[in-house]
């Protein structure tokens, strides 16, 4: 009960705020959920936690969004998130989003320190689910990995934990959508060509809001919009994303944690004319890591073995806007999951090794006011024998 008051405080103090300082604009979103899922439901495999796969009303997410401009050329912004996410009940509020950002009005470009929306993958600028058409995420940044940060590759990852409770291993990119560090958006081109690119803490993959390791990533992304019915991006990073815990600190002396890091590229692509829209991601991931089998970390000697993994994802996303109905759409969206191989210097490994992954969903939006939506979402994936269905009836409002 501690943290609901908590979050009542703090609402409070910010309207009180709000209304003490006209500079300072509040804003918020609040999101309501019936939902069920299939037998083997997991919040790591199809957004549904398994203790809550019944049909049940949940408010999944609630945020609060600070906006304060500084002067003519610095502003402060912030997200302090309640969500569900694993556990099924809310969590206690954190800021997840908090930067300071200098953007002079007579540059094309401006500068951010702190957390903020990572530059990779299109969807991580998708943060509030109002701004987005599905529920769920692509599988890219959904569907947890047999990589760990703790472990390394881990066949095991997730199998008897829950997210936020255990070790459940890394989706490709983030779900949140954040990261921590510094960030340069410039404007090479009005309107045509942008560069958003950081140096973060840690790699996309990285759930963790800071690093207890000298670990160090490069993320960046580039759009092209040639004209007003395509956009064309590219993304791109390097960095390491491992953690510190007492289930790898002894290995720590002889062996850099540092050393293990995560290289990935995409494309994506977006096409909107008349009432259709077409979107589009292909991401690459590459992982070099340290190996965990039969409860413990696999070595050669003194020296961690270094395993070498890959894999691919890939989405497409088709909406329609019916003319005869305004504010309504119906989505349709399949993505697939690839696993590829792993290595090390003396073996490679002949079978997948996570589960490929492929899902169907559909959606039915409609605008129940202006900043109210309600969202009718089915989604099906392998093994494609409805033991990981979700279906999902979602309202969402921003105020």
């Amino acid at each position: 009960m501690n943290k609901y008051v908590w979050l009542v405080t703090l609402i409070t103090a910010f309207i009180f705020h709000t209304t003490s300082y006209s500079q300072v604009q509040l804003n918020g979103t609040i999101d309501f959920e019936v939902s069920s899922g299939g037998s083997d439901s997991k919040f790591i495999t199809n957004g549904i936690n398994e203790d809550f796969k019944y049909l049940h009303l949940s408010i999944p997410q609630i945020n609060l969004l600070l906006f304060s401009p500084i002067n003519d050329q610095f502003f402060v912004e912030a997200r302090l998130q309640s969500d569900t996410w694993g556990t099924g009940q809310l969590s206690t509020p954190r800021f997840t989003l908090a930067n300071l950002t200098w953007a002079h009005p007579d540059k094309n470009y401006t500068l951010s320190i702190g957390r903020f929306l990572s530059p990779v993958g299109i969807y991580s600028k998708k943060a509030l689910s109002i701004d987005r058409t599905f529920v769920d995420l692509p599988l890219n940044y959904s569907y947890f990995t047999n990589i760990s940060d703790e472990r390394g590759f881990w066949l095991a990852a997730g199998d008897n934990a829950n997210y936020t409770t255990g070790d459940v291993g890394l989706s490709t990119i983030y779900l949140g959508g954040y990261t921590t560090g510094i960030l340069l958006d410039w404007m090479l081109i009005e309107d045509k060509l942008r560069l958003e690119t950081s140096l973060s803490m840690v790699a996309p993959a990285s759930d963790q809001n800071y690093t207890n390791l000298a670990n160090g990533a490069v993320l960046a992304h580039l759009s092209y919009n040639p004209n007003i019915y395509w956009q064309l991006g590219l993304s791109a990073s390097h960095g390491s994303f491992m953690q510190l815990t007492p289930v790898n600190r002894i290995h720590r002396p002889n062996n850099p944690l540092e050393q293990y890091r995560q290289s990935l590229v995409g494309l994506d692509i977006r096409y909107a004319f008349g009432f259709w829209e077409v979107q589009a991601e292909a991401m690459y991931a590459y992982w070099t890591a340290p190996c965990y089998r039969d409860g413990q970390f696999v070595l050669y000697g003194n020296e961690l073995a270094e395993y070498r993994a890959d894999n691919i994802g890939t989405n497409l996303d088709i909406r329609f806007e019916p003319p005869s109905l305004p504010g309504s759409y119906i989505a349709f969206r399949a993505d697939h999951l690839n696993f590829l191989t792993a290595e090390t210097d003396s073996s490679s490994l002949s079978s997948d090794w996570d589960t490929d992954t492929s899902r169907l969903t559909a959606v039915v939006g409609y605008k129940l006011a202006r900043n109210v939506e309600a969202k009718i979402a089915v989604s099906e994936q392998t093994p494609f024998d409805q033991s990981l269905y979700a279906f999902r009836f979602f309202v969402t409002a921003f105020f």
